[in-house]
């Protein structure tokens, strides 16, 4: 199978208009078909299909998924969290980073020697959010959702206006971006395997109910003397001046809101005050934590 837009185009292909399938007993044909789209960003639905029978008329929305893809959302913004999770969705985020703030307290701050897949001289600004379908490393956990809740992640229910009524072929069709159908088999070759396929979402949560996090960190690289971007992070390490030396507070309750710039502009404020230029420069008498590596 090629990349994931060539399966997305074949699926569209065995679509198109005046193609004809069975779905719950009753013969359809094909109206009107393609890919919703929108201004900035992407609707939920990636495939959608307008069909007539005799009887009446459907709309089949179907979100496409890769079978081995585990990330749901993997640059997690505040804007997207909020087309996700609704309005509480900085409270959803707090509630889950703090169900295991124990293991943030017991991470390392400071490494001062190369550490499984950190590298010496990282210093952590905080962690980025990521969803995913299993649970991934031990800063992970299972998201605080309700059922309602995880189909809206699912079929996109708390999309912006522009994401929710997607533009197709050309003619801005209400709630189109708005998936109602979850398909995740790439071995397809016929409209009506495509049908067959298809599961429900409400269905398709019932099967899967989980929805996990995982928070990866954004480390500031002392020796190279960067870090990976203005980052979104979930928790964040506010860095200070006591007594001078050099002391972490971890922040949980502004998810998303404070980024890595932010962050680390102020690490290296107090750094410089310290007169500290990298990991090297750390010893007992000015760092004012124990969670060095």
């Amino acid at each position: 199978m090629g990349d994931f837009g060539d399966a997305e185009r074949r699926i569209l292909a065995f679509m198109s208009v005046g193609t004809q399938f069975v779905f719950q007993g009753k013969n359809y044909s094909v109206v009107l078909s393609g890919k919703p789209t929108c201004h900035k960003g992407e609707p939920k639905t990636d495939i959608y299909i307008q069909a007539k029978s005799e009887l009446d008329e459907i709309e089949i929305k179907i979100s496409y998924k890769k079978e081995n893809a585990d990330f749901i959302e993997n640059k997690m913004s505040a804007e997207r969290a909020e087309q996700l999770f609704g309005n509480d969705w900085a409270n959803i985020i707090e509630q889950s980073t703090t169900a295991i703030s124990d293991r943030f307290a017991e991470r390392m701050l400071i490494y001062k020697n190369k550490f499984k897949r950190t590298e010496k001289g990282a210093i952590t600004l905080g962690w980025k959010f990521e969803l995913l379908n299993k649970s991934s490393g031990d800063l992970s956990g299972k998201m605080l959702l309700t059922d309602e809740q995880v189909i809206d992640v699912y079929a996109g229910g708390n999309l912006s206006e522009d994401k929710r009524n997607a533009t197709v072929a050309g003619q801005v069709i209400e709630n189109s971006g708005v998936a109602n159908y979850i398909l995740m088999d790439e071995n397809i070759n016929s409209a009506q395997e495509v049908i067959d396929k298809m599961v429900p979402i409400e269905e398709y949560v019932m099967m899967h109910p989980d929805i996990y996090f995982a928070c990866k960190a954004l480390n500031y690289r002392s020796f190279a003397e960067k870090w990976d971007g203005d980052r979104p992070l979930s928790v964040q390490v506010l860095w200070d001046a006591e007594d001078n030396k050099l002391v972490p507070k971890l922040v949980y309750d502004k998810p998303l809101t404070v980024k890595g710039n932010e962050v680390a502009n102020r690490l290296l404020h107090y750094m410089k005050q310290l007169n500290i230029k990298n990991t090297d420069d750390i010893d007992d008498n000015n760092a004012g934590t124990d969670r060095i590596n």
